[in-house]
């Protein structure tokens, strides 16, 4: 061996010791101190949950009202996107409304021409019978003008033929008056129909426009798109699925305040309370953990998918401070509450205790067992309410 290598062993040995103090150091922070007795120590229960980071306020992309209560999606952003506001972000397919509109505009064409048509035709026939009813005038002027001659300057059966004379021509008259008037009166309902007809057209080419124009969705401001997911799938949202009214297909979240939303199994309903506190640690970044509070627990456990038998709570927790560089929404978070703690509590190691029948057994070291009620229990300890002693001493497995 070298004389350098001799020298390098007590530094290397010096270096293994440090290291196997430090794990030690380490170990008995985590671990409970486990003397062998029933003690009366500080007891602080705490429960595991993994969760998903969510943003607590979003601007919700939505499908629009459409004549169709669901529609497929043609094209999407990828989730995650960076996007700028105005961009469009979604497309929802518009083959039924372009086809619709299409043919919109052909009897739109249509009622235009039969108005332009109707109008011509009524304006001949107007023009004909007010032609009529001038005719009808001057003919009556000059019966009035020849009945007007006094009766002894003629004879008086043509005095009577004159007077007979400008009677049919009041009768022409005002019929030809009440011809042009009833015809007017009757054209200007027709064209008024053409052209509600015109303007229904018009309305409906102009809402088909804009079911097509809502049917491209856009960012409302800049952000990051999240994608949502498709209910009871586990994914997201994916081309070609099925979009329904009032439905949010993405959105952009605010990166300033965000929350975990986790799930509480239904067989640790109870262990975790609204107020307590909890640190978060992202699964992308091990290093780095975040205060929160539990600001929301679910009534009721519902399943975790369609076939699933196993329930669970739904639980929010709050982050005191978000950081916008790092988080984003749907990363992995593992959550650890933080039960009120138990002051002057009887606790012992869990080692000393058989928790495999429907009584736990505490162990005594002179080999009896005792029949004991838990109250709370972390991974290292359980409190013991009745059943064991204070100092007592204890069989503990290794």
């Amino acid at each position: 061996m070298s004389v350098a290598a001799k020298r390098s062993l007590p530094l290397l040995g010096a270096v293994l010791v440090a290291s196997l103090t430090l794990h030690a150091q380490s170990s008995s922070e985590l671990k409970p101190s486990d003397d062998g007795i029933v003690r009366r120590a500080e007891f602080r229960s705490s429960l595991i949950l993994t969760g998903e980071l969510q943003a607590i306020e979003a601007d919700k992309i939505m499908v629009p009202r459409t004549p169709s209560w669901q529609v497929p999606i043609r094209w999407m952003e990828e989730d995650g996107a960076v996007v700028t506001k105005g961009q469009t972000v979604v497309e929802l397919e518009n083959t039924q409304f372009t086809s619709e509109l299409e043919q919109k505009q052909l009897e739109q064409a249509r009622a235009t021409n039969e108005l332009h048509r109707k109008e011509a035709d009524i304006q001949v026939n107007l023009a004909d019978l007010r032609f009529q009813r001038e005719q009808a005038r001057t003919k009556h002027a000059k019966a009035k003008l020849d009945a007007d001659v006094p009766p002894d300057l003629l004879p008086q059966r043509d005095y009577q033929e004159m007077q007979l004379e400008l009677a049919r021509a009041e009768v022409e008259l005002e019929k030809a008056q009440e011809n042009f008037t009833a015809a007017e009166t009757a054209a200007e309902a027709e064209l008024e129909e053409l052209r509600i007809r015109l303007a229904r057209s018009r309305e409906q080419i102009r809402t088909a426009e804009e079911a097509i124009e809502r049917l491209s969705l856009k960012a409302p401001r800049d952000g990051i798109l999240v994608v949502t997911e498709k209910w009871g799938s586990g994914r997201k949202l994916q081309i070609g699925d099925n979009a329904f009214v009032g439905m949010a297909v993405a959105t952009i979240p605010e990166l300033s305040a965000m929350k975990v939303v986790g799930q509480l199994s239904d067989v640790d309903d109870g262990k975790i309370e609204v107020g307590m506190r909890a640190v978060c640690t992202l699964d992308t970044y091990p290093d780095l953990e975040s205060s929160g509070v539990v600001t929301e627990i679910s009534p009721i456990a519902k399943e975790l998918d369609e076939r699933s038998l196993r329930r669970a709570f739904n639980i929010e927790v709050v982050l005191d401070q978000a950081d916008p560089e790092l988080m984003r929404p749907g990363m992995s978070v593992r959550v650890e509450v933080s039960g009120n703690p138990l002051r002057d509590a009887l606790v012992v190691p869990r080692t000393a205790l058989d928790l495999n029948g429907e009584t736990p057994i505490l162990r005594l070291e002179n080999g009896s067992e005792v029949e004991v009620t838990l109250g709370p229990c972390n991974p290292y300890e359980c409190v013991i309410e009745e059943g064991a002693t204070e100092n007592a001493r204890l069989e503990t497995k290794r």
